[in-house]
């Protein structure tokens, strides 16, 4: 014959004192509401100086605003040419073009000299001249940075293209960071 089950001392205490078990469940809810509400507020906080600030639309650059002043460009010792691959479209599936856009990013990475571009000309796949971006050279400042777009629609230069950049500075100036 099983005798009767015994149950802790404080189980015993605490099914008497009913009402003091109540209140550390009530307090213990309180306690992760307030904390709950706590971090909401501080993810909060952190949300909104994380918020998402949209880069502007692409407008194409203002030529004048580069222009070359009256500079001597014939006296200026450095000049190169350099050749930028542009993938204006690649293909997948079995050949099939997919369009891209390409951007043509020309940076002045020097501190306090200027660059001058004299041209930027666009070739197709087959090396024929498509466009060319400038009419007379223009000027970059220092650390400033010119772009343009050959937007997705524009085939025109095939999955070959590129852009021949010419570039001239004075002595002892780093040449201008070119990407697409």
């Amino acid at each position: 014959m099983q005798g009767k089950q015994e149950y802790p001392d404080w189980f015993l205490w605490l099914w008497e004192k009913w009402f003091v078990l109540f209140l550390l469940l009530g307090a213990l809810t309180l306690v992760f509401i307030g904390a709950a509400v706590y971090l909401d507020n501080r993810f909060t906080q952190v949300q909104n100086q994380l918020e998402y600030v949209p880069p502007r639309s692409y407008q194409p650059p203002d030529l004048k605003n580069y222009q070359a002043e009256k500079t001597d460009l014939e006296k200026l010792t450095r000049s190169r040419s350099l050749y930028v691959p542009c993938y204006s479209h690649i293909y997948y599936h079995g050949g099939s073009p997919f369009l891209l856009e390409s951007t043509l990013s020309i940076r002045n990475i020097n501190r306090h000299q200027s660059v001058f571009i004299t041209t930027i000309d666009y070739f197709d796949t087959d090396g024929k001249l498509v466009k060319s971006y400038l009419d007379q050279p223009i000027r970059l400042t220092p650390f400033q940075t010119i772009e343009f777009l050959v937007e997705e629609k524009d085939s025109s230069g095939g999955s070959g293209a590129n852009f021949l950049v010419t570039w001239t500075a004075g002595e002892g100036v780093n040449q201008p960071l070119v990407e697409t």
